[in-house]
């Protein structure tokens, strides 16, 4: 298949370009910055340097099977301000516009990403039939909502959604917290005893070539393990793989001093997620079925 991705050096995009070279695809990267060093051999794609914000820059030709988008809003971690969450708001719609925008020029189909953030409560589990909650940072995704709706509602593009629990493995921000862990020490924010859906960066990647290579046009599908966890034990056994003796802990009110309102509101949200939709329609399931096996496969 012919495939042209939007954040294919990123974390969770690396890890699916490298999974279509092995399966024989023909790809094309969409980058800022081709020549830097990538975690795929960069001989077996394209790229067409640019920028997905200066859309009308962007030197494309010829025909793509599917338009995969993985890319984040570049941003530094640390207190986000309300001022700088306006201004990644105005960002954030700009990437899903123009990535729209992209899909419909070139005649394909589109494979969107936003993420499995929903709000649920005791023994609730959320399925792709629930609203997305935007709060804390997801709210940053609002614009994206009204633009799904648009695409429905005019049958414009054929579209797939893709909604990822909290990514981790090797690479990415979850580099930190292996640092970390191996130096002796994890940071527990808050009480942790919210669960947040996991899922690992390797199950990820298998589910969106799955999506690419079947393109189940019109579904919307949460990526995640097979097994509710909270913060606090998904950080302790993270503790525990590595022997980090020191676990420190960060109080709510001064978390969300740090951080500001809307990363607190994302850390202490609760959700639990089903993957039963995927598992059903693409036939995928995955490897690491919990967060136990996935952190154990960290461990080099």
């Amino acid at each position: 298949m012919k495939v042209l991705h939007i954040g294919g050096t990123g974390f969770l995009g690396s890890h699916i370009v490298r999974k279509l070279i092995q399966r024989n695809h023909d790809l094309t990267l969409i980058t800022r910055d081709p020549d830097r060093e990538m975690p795929f051999d960069k001989s077996k794609v394209r790229f067409i340097k640019g920028d997905v914000l200066q859309f009308d820059k962007l030197e494309i030709s010829g025909k793509f099977d599917v338009l995969v988008y993985t890319a984040m809003v570049p941003f530094r971690p640390g207190r986000i301000s309300n001022k700088k969450f306006r201004d990644l708001e105005c960002i954030t719609r700009q990437y899903f516009q123009n990535t729209i925008e992209l899909a419909r020029k070139l005649s394909c189909p589109l494979i969107l990403t936003s993420g499995a953030s929903f709000e649920t409560k005791g023994n609730e589990v959320a399925d792709e039939t629930w609203p997305i909650a935007r709060k804390g940072m997801a709210a940053l995704g609002t614009c994206y909502d009204e633009m799904i709706s648009d695409i429905k509602t005019r049958n414009s593009i054929p579209l797939i959604e893709m909604l990822p629990a909290q990514i981790y493995g090797k690479g990415g921000m979850f580099t930190k917290m292996i640092s970390m862990a191996k130096n002796g020490k994890v940071v527990l924010l808050g009480r942790g005893d919210n669960y947040l859906p996991r899922i690992h960066v390797e199950d990820c990647a298998d589910a969106y070539v799955l999506a690419i290579e079947k393109l189940p046009i019109g579904k919307r599908f949460i990526i995640c393990d097979d097994e509710s966890v909270c913060v606090k034990d998904f950080m302790l056994y993270l503790a525990k793989i590595f022997n980090a003796g020191k676990v420190v802990k960060i109080p709510g009110f001064i978390l969300r001093l740090v951080t500001g309102k809307h990363v607190f509101c994302t850390l202490t949200m609760n959700t639990k997620v089903s993957n039963e939709l995927i598992r059903k329609e693409l036939g995928w399931g995955p490897n690491y079925p919990s967060y136990r096996e996935g952190l154990r496969s960290l461990i080099e």
